[in-house]
């Protein structure tokens, strides 16, 4: 059984991270405008941007936030499309503590393996098995079924289970924010 990091080892690597993300985020955020000058939020470089261009292209000066997608999964049958977007009006009006279920679904490490095994391929709580990162066959159903009801997971056929279609692309769009 693993151990589990100390509050404080925990506090200390995430601090670390938020300097990384800041250094990054500088790096590549244009200067902010004295007082009185307007502000240019929108980086020049239209080619390393050129989805956000295209973001305030489409919705104007009020912005707003999407993620997109275009994967084929591997051992999938084919390529899956996903887009997801609000305007900054329609973000005001979400809820994020209408996000707490389907967040805390993901908030296991050993949930997201399971999710990562069956995104790539492995589809029974039997093969998963096979793995012991995962547990139990009882504690492995235990995560798939807590996946299934955030509707993170769906079964394909009895037995089988797959990451549906829908979530493919805002599944990797949170690791790829987890991670980088």
């Amino acid at each position: 059984m693993e151990s589990t990091p100390s509050a404080d080892d925990r506090l200390s690597a995430l601090e670390q991270r938020v300097a990384e993300l800041e250094a990054a985020a500088a790096s590549i955020a244009p200067p902010r405008p004295a007082a009185g000058e307007a502000a240019t939020a929108l980086p020049g470089d239209a080619e390393t941007f050129w989805a956000l261009h295209g973001l305030v292209d489409h919705l104007g000066e009020e912005g707003g936030v999407t993620y997109t997608g275009y994967t084929t999964p591997p051992g999938g049958s084919g390529p899956v499309a996903w887009q997801m977007g609000l305007s900054s009006a329609g973000l005001a009006q979400i809820d994020f503590a209408e996000a707490a279920g389907s967040l805390a679904a993901l908030g296991h490490p050993v949930r997201l393996q399971l999710l990562q095994a069956i995104y790539e391929g492995t589809s029974t709580v039997a093969e998963l098995g096979k793995d012991e990162r995962f547990g139990t066959s009882g504690q492995i159903y235990h995560h798939v079924h807590a996946l299934a009801g955030a509707g993170w997971l769906e079964s394909a056929r009895r037995g089988h289970w797959r990451v549906p279609a829908q979530r493919v692309v805002p599944l990797l769009t949170l690791v790829l924010i987890g991670t980088h």
